[in-house]
């Protein structure tokens, strides 16, 4: 379950009053590295903070954040802190994933690739093999159709040959 905004400024009301995260544990399902992360960047930088629109982050201020935090010995609740985001989380996804890239920044697009349809727009985008391929696929699936029409008509065919008999 995901909190939403109001739920965010009710666990922070109710740090502020002073209630431990055992307590607030009970009404609402947050972590607590989460709890405590959520209250440290409200402290910071307010409630205000949660109205902030998206922000896409660059490949040039997550190559900061990640020198930062391998290079300058940073920790990455800090850093991440620092930059007021949405969780740690995203910061140790960054440094994983530049590790991975052979140590490069690489931007993921975002979604589900889209699927390959044929209109007449992307048409002619289309490799001439695909577009047989294509034309081969509906052709033997207009065969199968008819051979199974053809094989139920001889069936009836015959049935009325040996009633008449």
């Amino acid at each position: 379950m995901r909190l939403t905004k109001q739920d965010k400024i009710n666990i922070y009301l109710l740090y502020q009053k002073g209630y431990p995260y055992s307590k607030v544990q009970r009404y609402y399902p947050i972590g607590k590295s989460n709890f405590y992360y959520l209250t440290q960047v409200l402290d910071r930088f307010g409630v205000c903070w949660l109205d902030r629109p998206h922000h896409k982050w660059t490949k040039e201020e997550k190559l900061n954040a990640i020198h930062r935090v391998l290079f300058n010995n940073e920790t990455e609740g800090g850093v991440a802190l620092d930059l007021g985001l949405s969780s740690i989380g995203m910061l140790t996804n960054w440094i994983r994933d530049y590790r991975k890239n052979d140590y490069n920044v690489i931007d993921k697009p975002k979604g589900r690739p889209r699927k390959k349809t044929i209109t007449k727009r992307n048409q002619k985008k289309i490799k001439p093999e695909d577009k047989k391929i294509k034309e081969l696929e509906e052709e033997l699936l207009y065969l199968r159709a008819e051979n199974a029409y053809l094989k139920a008509l001889r069936e009836l065919a015959i049935e009325d040959q040996k009633k008449q008999k």
